[in-house]
């Protein structure tokens, strides 16, 4: 007698590959085996097409159903789901476009952005940090303190006029033509409260977020800062991003 285990090895193959060899332990009755079979085969795939068409809505918009469903199919075909959640499913699916659509980069753009908010809207909870906390640090902290970004942060550089795009379509209304940026484009990601948030950076702030992700210290990154930007008072520009940090529940803890 075939082992349960090995009764879900070969379902899951047919699900997957189409391996027939689980109809031979499939009792004949009403439609037929292999119809049988195939319903579950098709429903698989639709049931991650529909995954990818919810976290993916601005590209889908973009797309239409006709082009974003045969993307999504041919995505399904090569990239089974390796997680316990669907939620997690369709993290590669922007190079699939990228790969799909090649003289649209704007597209793959597009999914990064949808990706990267539905990460942000998913992503695990963290306390935020407050003027409160700041303020009671001792003085002589300063000179090593660090601080950890907000679990959900994250940076996308764009080199498409796609913010434009995502924000028409996020509007209803017609989204500009596509064209490529004089120079690229970075947006910070990252939720606040229940909600995420997107906005663009300037390359001081970036920079300064960039070393803080990194493990720099605080005193440290305004010293690179004032390297890296040596025409801008970057010591004390970094010092305003601070405090914007703090407003935007961008700081989750003292390092």
């Amino acid at each position: 007698m075939t082992s349960l285990a090995q009764l879900q090895v070969d379902f899951q193959r047919h699900l997957l590959t189409g391996d027939a060899a689980i109809a031979t332990h499939i009792r004949a009755s009403g439609i037929g085996t292999a119809r049988r079979l195939h319903i579950y085969h098709h429903a698989y795939r639709m049931r991650l097409v529909d995954t990818l068409r919810d976290s993916f809505g601005h590209t889908l918009l973009y797309l239409g159903d006709e082009h974003f469903n045969a993307a999504a199919l041919a995505h399904v075909e090569g990239h089974a789901s390796t997680h316990a959640s669907l939620r997690w499913y369709g993290h590669d699916f922007p190079d699939t476009l990228a790969a799909r659509f090649v003289e649209a980069p704007q597209v793959a753009e597009l999914a990064q952005l949808d990706w990267a908010l539905r990460r942000a809207f998913d992503g695990p909870d963290a306390p935020v940090l407050t003027l409160a906390d700041l303020a009671a640090l001792a003085p002589e902290r300063w000179a090593d303190v660090g601080f950890s970004l907000h679990p959900t942060y994250a940076r996308l550089q764009l080199r498409q006029n796609t913010l434009a795009i995502w924000q028409a379509l996020d509007q209803d209304r017609e989204p500009p033509e596509a064209e490529p940026l004089d120079e690229p484009g970075e947006l910070l990601i990252w939720r606040r409260g229940h909600q995420p948030h997107f906005r663009s950076l300037q390359p001081l702030e970036s920079a300064a977020l960039a070393g803080l992700h990194a493990g720099l210290g605080f005193a440290a990154v305004c010293a690179a800062m004032s390297e890296q930007f040596p025409s801008e008072d970057a010591a004390a520009a970094v010092g305003g991003l601070l405090r914007r940090w703090v407003d935007e529940e961008l700081l989750s803890a003292v390092r």
